[in-house]
């Protein structure tokens, strides 16, 4: 019989023993392998420059964390949904299923964050990083972003306080995240709106016949439209004279970075409300908005902000240890560049929000709206 090798690690030579009488060798420990995070997120289709801003974000936020999270080394696993929910269900099962990954994350439109949610059936964690469908919830859901209806409840509370309740119309395209909108902005107001002008969403070119709907005696309107049919809005607005007629207060992905790079002075002086500019004068913000601007050239969007922070609440889950779904759950307050936020028992987040006038490039904020 051969003699054990010298100096071999009591522990090493005992596992060799039991691989030799065909027992388990012990599983490594969990919190020692790397963290695989499968962000799903449009590199293709209508929101494509919005995945742009998603991805660069989440690497930039690995980059400068030394590709770790939580102490773990990380890999970030990006499938593409095209801005198709069942692409994005098809894309979550085989993120689960064949690659393994801890966690889904990234989610642009509700439609496809639904029904990953709907995937990851009470299993896996997902952090939403954009998506605000008033019906994402579950106990393994997590959001950083905003539900719909509080983003227009936010603006009808500064629209009450600022106008006084003017006689207003909603404008808004015709999808999951318009009506919730404009739901939420009657609710704020206070007030019923003398009309709700929804446009069919993504099929509309000439917005024209839906302006010529606004009442005479209306004196302000609120609207909600993002992407291109953003762009489309606020171009309208300006060229056909609305903005001489009636004021206007947007919601915040009409007048977010990466429309104002299409719009360009079209978009001057207009009013929105949202949760983030790149104009908030904080020390989190500044460092955040020089590392972006170092890596891209420009200003952040609301989705690139968004993004960051589902990694900084995802490196702070990782940092707790144990089981991720719980450690989501227990991370707490977190500051940063829109401010301190918290999660709320639905996991979604309470935060500040802000009025902001776009003026020489620059969403500039002119108040704040506390939760």
């Amino acid at each position: 019989m051969r003699a054990p090798v010298l100096g071999l690690p009591v522990i090493g030579l005992a596992v060799l023993m039991a691989a030799g009488c065909g027992g388990t060798v012990p599983p490594p420990d969990e919190d020692t392998l790397p963290v695989k995070l499968g962000a799903i997120i449009s590199q293709t289709g209508v929101y494509a420059m919005l995945g742009d801003d998603m991805e660069t974000a989440m690497r930039l936020y690995l980059d400068d964390h030394g590709g770790r999270l939580g102490g773990r080394a990380a890999e970030l696993l990006v499938a593409d949904d095209a801005g198709n929910a069942d692409q994005g269900r098809k894309e979550a099962r085989r993120l689960i299923d064949d690659a393994g990954v801890d966690l889904l994350t990234g989610l642009i439109a509700s439609p496809v964050a639904v029904s990953v949610v709907d995937e990851a059936a009470g299993g896996t964690p997902v952090v939403v990083a954009n998506a605000g469908s008033d019906e994402l919830d579950g106990q393994n859901v997590f959001r950083v972003s905003y539900r719909n209806h509080d983003h227009g409840r936010a603006a009808g509370r500064y629209a009450a306080e600022r106008y006084g309740r003017r006689a207003v119309v909603l404008m808004g395209s015709d999808y999951s995240a318009g009506v919730e909108t404009l739901d939420g902005f009657t609710e704020g107001y206070g007030a019923e709106p003398l009309k709700r002008i929804l446009t069919p969403y993504g099929r509309v070119t000439d917005l024209k016949p839906y302006f010529e709907q606004i009442p005479p005696e209306a004196r302000l309107l609120f609207a909600f439209y993002a992407g291109g049919e953003a762009v489309a809005f606020a171009r309208s607005y300006r060229q056909l004279g609305y903005d001489t007629r009636i004021e206007l207060l947007a919601c915040m992905n009409l007048t977010d970075e990466d429309v104002l790079r299409a719009v360009g002075p079209d978009a001057e002086g207009i009013t929105s409300v949202g949760m983030y500019s790149p104009a908030l004068d904080n020390p989190d913000n500044a460092a955040f908005v020089a590392r972006w601007r170092d890596r891209t050239g420009r200003n952040p969007s609301a989705v690139a902000l968004q993004s960051w922070d589902a990694m900084r609440l995802i490196d702070a889950a990782v940092a707790r240890g144990g089981d991720l779904t719980r450690a989501l759950g227990e991370v707490g307050e977190l500051a940063g560049p829109r401010g301190r936020f918290r999660l709320d028992e639905t996991h979604n987040p309470v935060q500040n929000w802000y009025a902001r006038q776009y003026k020489n490039g620059v969403n500039r904020v002119i108040a704040t709206i506390p939760p």
